[in-house]
């Protein structure tokens, strides 16, 4: 595919000033508030004062695809979080902002997390979907899974009673374009023509056979993409974080500190030049269909493809998750909970006893009925 940007359409700077992010310590006790999932406010977590958040009034804004590449559009990664710490982790390598003390990394459990100092600029994020879902249901969603996975160890059920589970927001990318692409192609068109052939007894048979006629094709389709999603993290695996899809992007709300509170922040690590990349990825297959209908007849061979993108804008967007990371025997397993839906994906062990057992078994059932069969 070759790509090629046209005129972008936007040209803005982004509204969220560096150093934004702060500590909301308690008006009756002065520890820290954290964010209530669901409840669109912050709460201490000692004395249980509740205080609400203002709904910013402030518009979510993309910004075009090429300032951020060419890099307009960014600021220190630790103006993120103010008062918060960037931690990171000597397991996986993920580095967060966290706003409260913590003893292990959220995303591999590895209790080796160092502080570091940057100042390596990044592009701040632009709206957030805040925790809906708040820590007890997603751990009772945790169970259920575990629950249900009938080959997965005996101790990991319980362990799924007791193991905890870290909130944490995952920084993405969404990416909206024009998309014009010009093609060469095939259209084929089917036609049958009667066949004769002798069958294994020797007689002549006749039958219809299907043939093709193919014609060349080209010409030019228009797509429009609005919040491709891609993750800008390779912490998690691509097929957990996928798997969590769809989310409720239409619910985003402009980028407040107080969303933070209690929570750690991953910063990006896919940038924005292969976020898009990525994007281009995901609008192949709907750009490919779009050819295959312009091209119409039977079955279309795409022989080409010239994809031109313009009114390119993106978004830095935080989408919540729970995560339960465990250790089971050398390698490190991960759940993960769309703080949002409830929705759960995850990695597990497999007992070697239970496979080994079912796979007895299912002989033994083979083997009954083979016996029912000969002496029925």
């Amino acid at each position: 595919m070759h790509l090629r940007f046209a005129a972008p359409r936007v040209d803005a700077t982004p509204q969220t000033e560096a150093g934004a992010v702060q500590e909301f310590p308690c008006q009756s006790c002065g520890a820290k508030l954290n964010f209530k999932p669901g409840a669109e406010a912050l709460v201490c977590p000692y004395c249980g004062t509740k205080q609400e958040i203002a709904v910013s009034e402030a518009p979510i804004v993309e910004y075009s695809l090429e300032d951020g590449i060419n890099r307009a559009l960014r600021s220190r990664a630790r103006d993120l979080a103010e008062h918060g710490v960037e931690m990171e982790c000597n397991g996986c390598g993920a580095r967060a902002i966290v706003t409260k003390q913590s003893d292990h990394c959220a995303f591999c459990g590895s209790p080796v997390v160092v502080a570091v100092e940057s100042d390596e600029e990044l592009i701040q994020p632009e709206s957030v979907l805040p925790f809906h879902v708040d820590d007890t249901q997603a751990k009772a969603e945790f169970q259920k899974w575990v629950g249900s996975r009938w080959f997965a160890p005996n101790d990991l059920k319980k362990r799924a009673r007791t193991q905890g589970m870290d909130g944490a927001y995952l920084p993405h990318w969404t990416f909206d374009s024009e998309t014009r692409t010009q093609y060469t192609g095939m259209r084929g068109e089917h036609y049958y023509e009667t066949e004769r052939y002798t069958d294994a007894e020797g007689n002549q048979q006749e039958r219809r056979v299907q043939k093709t006629n193919w014609y060349p094709a080209s010409g030019r389709v228009y797509v429009p993409f609005d919040d491709v999603l891609v993750c800008a993290s390779k912490t998690l695996p691509a097929k957990l974080v996928q798997a969590l899809e769809p989310w409720d992007l239409g619910e985003l709300k402009a980028f407040q500190p107080a969303y933070l509170a209690g929570f750690a922040t991953e910063r990006y690590t896919v940038d924005l030049e292969d976020g898009f990349g990525l994007a281009e990825e995901r609008m192949e297959p709907r750009i490919r269909t779009a050819i295959e209908i312009d091209i119409g007849g039977d079955v279309q061979r795409i022989m080409s493809m010239q994809v031109s993108h313009s009114d390119t804008t993106f978004k830095h967007v935080l989408l919540p998750l729970w995560i339960s990371s465990f250790r089971y025997g050398e390698k490190v397993y991960r759940v993960v909970v769309n703080a949002r839906t409830g929705e759960v994906a995850g990695e597990r062990p497999w007992s070697a006893i239970k496979i080994a057992l079912a796979v007895v078994f299912g002989l033994a059932l083979i083997a009954g009925a083979v016996y029912l069969y000969k002496t029925g």
